[in-house]
């Protein structure tokens, strides 16, 4: 007779975390992710383990135990891929006791995956000459192997956003069952924008992207053009491109626009009115969370992943096949109701609870055995 736990019982707490990240500490949008995570899971009295290439943020921190793999050429970066997850699973493996590995790389051995990105196999849409490389194969491989395509059926899958999850779905159609409700990005408590009201003739935009034309710089450029015909003093802020890499979409503006370069946007939302995210293609766009959360209202596309989370009391989603003419009078209306924003609230030890529900349905299918005469 097999002992173990009665299926009627609550599946066991795992509290041994690892987390699997090429660069730890709070150096870019997925590591964000994952260093706020693995915080408020440690202040759950979770036993966090780090297995990272590189730290950024020293080693052992309380609960937060850091290991490193070691800095790996990074090029060819599908090879260092490669390399980093094979020497991932070596650790893995060494690794003692119950646990549940949570990766958020192309890595091998895992039990969940966050995946914080649009697919890569959006590729085979291209033309069969951007498809025929030794590269792209090992991409796409990697890429099947971290969802749980081939060879771990068991993974489960958390996009960060829906708009991943719809992507996922398309392109890896035999992994739809293992792919869970998304988790977004938590926000930290920021500064908020002064309650003011916008004069009618100005107001101050802003447009937020390094990736400018995938992040809408030239919609963005036109619905100011138009903005600016019923405001003649608005004022234009740009995060991201310089002034001479954009200098085609601007020249039929009339106002001043800042270039301010790419840096950190958080000590900039304060002197916002209205930001415009009119992207093509975002995961999830993290800026319009933190917009949101600083009280200054928002115009984005429904092509962002963060577009479920804007309500009508944060700003407006439309479509990029709506006219200019539309998004102009949307941003008028934000413009003139921007004192009376909503904040917006998600604080991380949200994300952990959100996990731990996923930690413990994988606990109960890992470690959990039926009783059986």
């Amino acid at each position: 007779m097999q002992t173990g736990l009665n299926p009627s019982q609550p599946a066991p707490t795992i509290q041994h975390i690892i987390q699997i990240v090429r660069n730890w500490g709070p150096v870019g949008g997925m590591e964000s992710y994952v260093w706020h995570l693995s915080h408020a899971l440690a202040e759950r009295n979770y036993q966090v383990t780090i297995i990272c290439e590189k730290s950024h943020a020293g080693t052992d921190a309380g609960n937060i135990h850091v290991i490193e793999t070691g800095l790996l050429p990074a090029k060819p970066r599908w090879i260092l891929y490669w390399r980093f997850a094979n020497k991932v699973e070596a650790v893995v493996q060494s690794i003692q006791g119950q646990c549940i590995v949570h990766s958020h790389e192309r890595s091998i051995g895992h039990d969940l995956t966050t995946f914080h990105s649009m697919p890569f196999a959006g590729i085979k849409e291209k033309s069969i000459w951007r498809r025929l490389s030794i590269r792209v194969w090992a991409y796409l491989r990697m890429e099947a192997r971290e969802l749980g395509a081939s060879p771990n059926p068991a993974v489960a899958i958390v996009p960060v956003s829906a708009v991943i999850a719809n992507a996922i779905s398309r392109y890896y159609p035999s992994v739809v069952n293992q792919i869970v409700s998304p988790i977004s990005p938590g926000v930290m408590v920021m500064p908020q924008r002064p309650q003011r009201i916008v004069p009618m003739d100005g107001g101050t935009i802003g447009f937020i992207g390094k990736e400018w034309g995938r992040k809408g710089f030239a919609l963005f450029m036109q619905i100011a053009t138009q903005l600016q015909k019923q405001r003649p003093h608005l004022q234009l802020v740009v995060l991201g491109p310089e002034q001479a890499e954009v200098a085609d979409q601007c020249r039929n503006y009339p106002g001043a626009i800042a270039f301010l370069g790419w840096q950190s946007s958080g000590s900039f939302f304060q002197d916002l009115d209205l930001l415009i995210h009119p992207a093509s293609s975002e995961a999830y766009g993290m800026v319009i969370a933190e917009a949101m959360a600083c009280h200054v209202p928002v115009l984005v596309s429904d092509a962002c992943g963060a577009a479920v989370d804007v309500s009508e009391r944060h700003g407006t989603v439309l479509s990029l096949h709506d006219p200019v003419s539309e998004w102009a009078q949307a941003g008028e209306a934000l413009l003139c109701n921007a004192q009376s924003m909503a904040g917006y609230l998600r604080p991380w030890a949200q994300v952990a609870t959100e996990y731990e529900t996923q930690y413990r349905a994988i606990s109960s299918k890992k470690y959990q055995t039926t009783t059986k005469p």
